[in-house]
């Protein structure tokens, strides 16, 4: 019986090496929370990529050094599919800042098509049309959230919890009907609007413990900065 090799054996290797490739044939498709996680990251900012005409896929991760934390926390969710450490990217903004973010990518696997057949049409962002319906779970919300949302009203003495998807990667039909079947789905109560020309989903301050009570389980406590009000502050 073969020893399966273990990651760390694999570190430093070039990519074309037997050793990789056999790690790499070892491993067959995410877990149940890998799934449910990259559901909610693909519809946030996550990108897929192909090197090789949609045979297999990558994912390629990329978030601002406020959310680090969130980060490393996603880069541990995906570690058998992560050979490289995450590493850092500084650039001079238009006004002077130094701005710095944090980056990895899996590696190109077969696991991650039927992803790429939910979210990419013509190899473009998009959606199948029961998406929200079929495959969202409250994992998934609260990681579209933690990776995409955030409060409508930054007034911090505001009482509004209404929070925003931001959704201007996808079509105003896709996000019409994305708006619709989470309010079908959960039970929430959902209306699209505007943003800079872009369309956005907003949850209503009327929703906002329903939305909680689905999301709270699952959210890096890092994130959740980006909760209008928080019920249970969680110090652990």
């Amino acid at each position: 019986m073969n020893k399966k090799i273990l990651k760390n054996e694999i570190i430093g290797l070039a990519p074309n090496s037997h050793k990789v490739k056999e790690y790499k044939n070892s491993l067959i498709e995410l877990t149940k929370n890998q799934k449910e996680a990259a559901i909610g990251l693909l519809l946030g900012d996550v990108s897929l990529q192909s090197q090789n005409e949609g045979k297999t896929y990558r994912f390629k991760f990329e978030w601002g050094d406020r959310n680090k934390a969130y980060a490393m926390h996603v880069f541990q969710l995906f570690d058998e599919w992560i050979l490289s450490q995450p590493h850092k990217k500084s650039r001079i903004s238009p006004n002077g800042n130094i701005v710095i973010n944090w980056g990895f990518q899996t590696i190109s696997h077969k696991a991650f098509n039927y992803l790429a057949d939910l979210f990419l049409k013509q190899k473009h962002k998009g959606i199948v049309e029961n998406l929200i319906l079929d495959h969202l779970t409250p994992r998934s919300l609260a990681y579209w959230f933690m990776d995409d949302g955030g409060k409508l009203d930054y007034n911090k003495n505001s009482k509004n919890y209404s929070v925003v998807l931001n959704t201007q990667s996808f079509t105003n039909l896709e996000v019409e009907l994305m708006s619709e079947q989470l309010s079908s789905k959960f039970n929430l109560l959902c209306e699209v609007r505007s943003n800079k020309n872009k369309k956005i989903i907003v949850i209503k301050n009327s929703s906002y413990q329903a939305f909680y009570n689905l999301i709270d389980p699952y959210l890096v406590n890092e994130m959740r900065y980006k909760l209008p009000y928080d019920y249970n502050i969680r110090t652990e």
